[in-house]
């Protein structure tokens, strides 16, 4: 066995295709190994701005010898009655390259077929490599280049092509590139080319010369090279991730250069110093050690430091450039207050048959008012939006909310509202913090449930992948504030609610009950999600049975409680008598019948009517009261006994019609009164017998 080396030598790549092309290449490649029948060990994907590359271990010598049955046509279209080989059998033959003398019939369990056992002798790994080569060639990118002659594209202009098998070039060409064994060391630093004996001696020949194709190298080096600079300029680097992985596909040996801006910008609020340095420059913050304030100081990732006062020269221009920028959008958007803002918000667009931010932003803060109770919601779930007009946020939309924040606190807004203006905005991602003040949380719900009323009512619905206006991340964070944040959410409520908001403005949505039942389904799709990491699927789908769609927290607590409840051994027998009852009654039509005690006629039934006429009070009591842990510890001491012992003496469906009906009319009434908690008949591993 013997390792396989193929690298791609290009002009410089974009991060993003480096990223894209290190996740296609292993895919292609270990296909077109097992198509070319060549067992191998570890994949490796490697990458640079400058190389693509790919490492196979263990790869075998040479193809195992390939015996395989094929079948071809139905015995019918191929012979004759007689056994003489129709026209079909001899194209099948051909096709195989074999003769027709070699077609034999088939059994098989849809039938009799031809067949032919084909036989290959296995060839040596070398005369099939290169197909693997070219498969690893088959990279898509976001946008491809063409150049030179031919019809090639590829993320960028080819110039060297390495593949190796062990010590031996594997033939191959692309966009008009052979294959050999040369490379190229780093661009500045080590510009000259590289003759690699074999495979196993990439990655060392390229560290000697100043290349690190493997990422997790590259990002070692560049955080223990942020961390030694900071150590030398005595300050901290401020973490973030995003730059991390950018500026690993920026560089092929990352080096640190530490940079500095005037005092003045400090001025800047530091969010904004933060977003210039890293959306335009790629570069990270330096704060005091401790994790104070922000220094008047960067860290850039460079490809070579070979003159770091001309490179620093350069950077510190244009970073000067960027932040005077930034102050001139603050001090022009200073000029204005924010409620100023509020008229541009109705030249924006939110959706063409919904209408403008201005629109939203009104209904949202009527519907907020109405959550939270609070008359002052109206108008600041209006200033929450009031930056999205402002040139810093135009600049830097990653802003919004947080200058809103800071442009409210110059104005003078009490602290508390000022930081609602940010925090209606949380969570922004699945591991974002939800908000903690209440008027923050009923302005993000009224927020995102406006959103989804209004594409729900105009039928953008999520579908498979496609969620342009990401209603499922929409429907995910008001259950998250519900469950982890100040407040409950009624679902049902504040979508009536929302929807009510829309009619008053005349817009024109599909009907209230369509809505909200496209509503209450996305809802429950999300619930189950979140809830299925902590509970099984068939008690959420049995809490889910026996909620109205109102409150969410309302749904955890029944979740909760029958999860607990269910732990207990003798809850199973239960579970399978409701199961039992539910079967038997499922058709028996809802009456408000009294039971007939004459007609009792078996001591067991006369027992589960007395223990359910003398529970049943309680349990609606704990039922409404949320109480559901209450409720079903009630169902599970009172019932369990008595409704066991029904179901092994009496026999439900006797020939006296009067009878049979008082008899379900009891089983109805008390698996009624228990679904008014939970579907238990739901729960995986009830009996399916009726009786």
């Amino acid at each position: 066995m013997s390792s396989l080396l193929i690298e791609i030598g290009v002009e410089e790549l974009p991060a993003s295709f480096v990223a894209r092309a290190m996740e296609q290449m292993p895919v292609l490649v270990k296909s077109a190994l097992a198509a070319a029948r060549l067992t191998h060990g570890e994949i490796e994907a490697l990458g640079t701005p400058r190389r693509l590359a790919l490492r196979v271990e263990g790869v075998a010598e040479a193809q195992p010898d390939l015996e395989e049955e094929v079948l071809g046509p139905p015995r019918a279209a191929a012979f004759e009655a007689d056994g003489t080989p129709k026209q079909a059998a001899a194209g099948f033959a051909k096709k195989n390259g074999m003769d027709v003398s070699a077609v034999r019939i088939a059994k098989t369990d849809k039938g009799e077929y031809a067949a032919l056992t084909r036989k290959e002798k296995g060839l040596p790994a070398r005369e099939v490599l290169g197909k693997v080569v070219e498969a690893a060639t088959k990279i898509t990118f976001p946008k491809a280049m063409r150049w030179g002659q031919g019809d090639i594209a590829f993320g960028r202009p080819v110039h060297w092509i390495v593949a190796l098998f062990g010590s031996d070039v594997i033939d191959a060409s692309f966009a008009n590139v052979r294959t050999g064994r040369r490379t190229l060391g780093h661009r500045f630093l080590a510009p000259g080319w590289i003759e690699l004996a074999k495979a196993d001696d990439y990655l060392e020949a390229l560290r000697a010369a100043h290349v690190l194709p493997r990422t997790s190298e590259r990002r070692a080096a560049m955080i223990e090279g942020l961390a030694a600079s900071a150590k030398d300029n005595a300050a901290e680097v401020v973490p973030d991730d995003f730059l991390v992985e950018e500026n690993l596909t920026l560089v092929e040996e990352p080096q640190i250069v530490c940079g500095h801006f005037e005092d003045r910008f400090l001025s800047l609020p530091d969010d904004v110093i933060v977003a210039v340095m890293r959306g335009h420059q790629r570069y990270f913050a330096a704060r005091d050690v401790g994790g104070g304030k922000l220094l008047p100081r960067y860290f850039a990732v460079v490809n070579t430091a070979l003159d770091p006062k001309t490179i620093l020269r350069g950077n510190d221009r244009v970073l000067r450039a960027r932040l005077s920028d930034a102050r001139f959008f603050v001090e022009e958007d200073r000029k204005k207050t924010l409620a100023d803002r509020l008229p541009k918000l109705d030249g924006i667009v939110f959706q063409t048959k919904l209408g403008t931010v201005g629109e939203k932003v009104r209904r949202v803060g009527k519907l907020a008012a109405a959550l939270s109770g609070d008359a002052e919601a109206e108008l600041l779930a209006q200033l929450c939006k009031a930056d999205l007009v402002s040139l810093i946020v135009g600049e830097f939309p990653e802003l919004q909310g947080v200058m809103g924040r800071w442009y409210a606190q110059k104005e003078g807004l009490s602290a508390r509202h000022a930081d609602v203006i940010r925090d209606h905005y949380l969570p922004k991602g699945a591991s974002d913090v939800v908000p903690t003040d209440t008027l923050a949380a009923h302005i993000a719900v009224a927020d995102r449930v406006d959103t989804l009323v209004g594409c729900v009512g105009v039928g953008i619905v999520p579908s498979g992948s496609a969620d342009p206006f990401a209603l499922r991340r929409a429907v995910l964070s008001v259950i998250r504030i519900a469950l982890e944040g100040p407040i409950d959410v009624d679902a049902r409520a504040v979508f009536l609610g929302a929807y009510g908001g829309f009619v008053s403005q005349g817009k024109t949505l599909a009907a209230e009950a369509e809505t909200l039942s496209k509503l209450d389904e996305l809802v429950r799709g999300r619930l189950k999600s979140y809830l299925g990491e902590k509970h099984g699927a068939d008690v959420i789908e049995a809490c889910l049975a026996a909620w109205s769609g109102g409150s969410i927290r309302d749904l955890v607590a029944r979740v909760e409680a029958l999860s607990a409840i269910r732990r207990e051994a003798e809850f199973d027998s239960l579970t399978v008598a409701f199961k039992r009852a539910h079967n038997i009654t499922k058709d028996v039509a809802s009456s408000d019948a009294a039971l007939r005690a004459e007609l009792f006629d078996h001591d067991a039934e006369r027992a589960l009517a007395r223990a359910f006429d003398g529970v049943k009070a309680r349990i609606d009591e704990a039922t409404g009261k949320g109480q559901y842990a209450e409720a079903l510890r009630l169902v599970a001491t009172e019932l369990r006994g008595p409704i066991d012992t029904f179901f092994e003496q009496v026999f439900v469906m006797v020939d006296d019609a009067a009878v049979r009906a008082n008899r379900l009319l009891l089983l109805a009434r008390i698996a009624g009164t228990v679904s008014r908690i939970a579907h238990l008949h739901l729960l995986s591993g009830a009996a399916s017998t009726t009786g």
